[in-house]
């Protein structure tokens, strides 16, 4: 972890996650929760001080770590799909060019149908 607070320090963002990463895996397997928590605090000061990716990524790192604290023995360490599976979004089909879009949209991606308003639009009549 000593390698990953250096690049924190010399502003090596997604360095410093990575090098944290590969300290936590076999922080894991020895249940170290020091290093475990050395990583949380690391993933923490890389979230306050970047966006996007990097962060996303300190996110997940966070996430991982405290898990593992809390619950040592329900966490292996290579479940992180269960822990950061992307929910499962809704789709419908355009009724002009039959695509499967997101149920949000109010416009085709495909063919630029314009669904009417949620307001103005009470559904299909009989």
């Amino acid at each position: 972890m000593q390698s990953a607070r250096d690049a924190l320090a010399a502003g090596k963002h997604a360095r410093a996650v990575d090098l944290a990463w590969r300290a936590v895996r076999p922080a894991v397997l020895a249940q170290d929760t020091a290093v475990l928590q050395d990583a949380v605090d690391l993933a923490t000061a890389v979230i306050a001080q970047t966006d996007g990716d990097v962060r996303r990524e300190a996110e997940q790192l966070a996430v991982y770590c405290s898990a593992c604290i809390q619950e040592p023995h329900d966490v292996f360490p290579f479940s992180m799909k269960g822990l950061f599976r992307r929910r499962k979004r809704t789709t419908k089909r355009c009724p002009d060019c039959a695509e499967e879009i997101l149920a949000e949209a109010r416009v085709c991606r495909f063919c630029g149908y314009r669904y009417p308003d949620a307001a103005d639009y009470s559904g299909p009549t009989a």
